[in-house]
């Protein structure tokens, strides 16, 4: 993928997240609520209409804001994206060749890597099922009975395989994304319906690609 795809990509993205955001504040409101956005929205198109009329180069202005806009927003949900993959690996890991995991192990292993702090089961659930992944209510891994996540589940809803180890020649980079390190530096954004609050920069990031 060259640079000028992905930045197009990314402004197609961030777009249609934009256009959809545009669409929920006109959605399943009251009537005179619906009504009142509507009117106030007639009423900026006008006043900025007579705006651009009156001066031409207000409209490359315009232009440019909306594309750094629509730029910045699909960045984000690229972001998001590759946080959530890095998320679904490291559960896959942690299950490694067992009939599945707890949340409660992957939760001890987040915070002894000291991510998510802030994070519970419940909060790990929240996510979890959020990326399409089943939790079940009870699942025995290695003697221990808890809430988790079945492979079979996850694999069914994720085409994700563990992590093959490093060649013995090769030393992995420092700065490598393994399961044991998963992900590094953090980002503060939000996560889609709002359970959770760190993100981490993508694996190219992460590396200095």
């Amino acid at each position: 993928m060259t640079a000028l795809t992905a930045h197009t990509d990314r402004l197609a993205l961030g777009a249609a997240a934009l256009t959809r955001r545009s669409g929920r504040a006109f959605a399943n409101c009251p009537r005179r609520e619906l009504l009142y956005r509507l009117a106030a929205g007639l009423f900026g198109a006008w006043m900025l209409g007579g705006f651009v009329l009156a001066e031409r180069r207000i409209l490359w202005l315009l232009l440019a804001l909306s594309l750094v806009t629509a730029w910045r927003a699909g960045r984000t949900i690229e972001r998001q994206r590759e946080a959530e993959s890095a998320l679904v690996q490291y559960v896959r890991d942690r299950i490694g060749d067992r009939n599945g995991v707890l949340l409660v192990d992957v939760l001890t292993g987040l915070h002894r890597a000291g991510m998510h702090e802030d994070w519970d089961v419940t909060a790990l659930r929240g996510v979890v099922e959020r990326l399409g992944i089943p939790v079940r209510d009870s699942i025995k891994v290695g003697g221990d009975v808890s809430v988790g996540v079945h492979v079979d589940d996850l694999t069914g809803a994720w085409d994700v395989q563990p992590t093959p180890p490093p060649a013995p020649s090769e030393s992995p980079s420092p700065n490598a994304v393994t399961s044991d390190n998963y992900p590094t530096t953090p980002v503060v954004q939000e996560w889609a319906g709002g359970a959770a609050k760190t993100l981490y920069q993508a694996r190219g990031e992460v590396n200095g690609e």
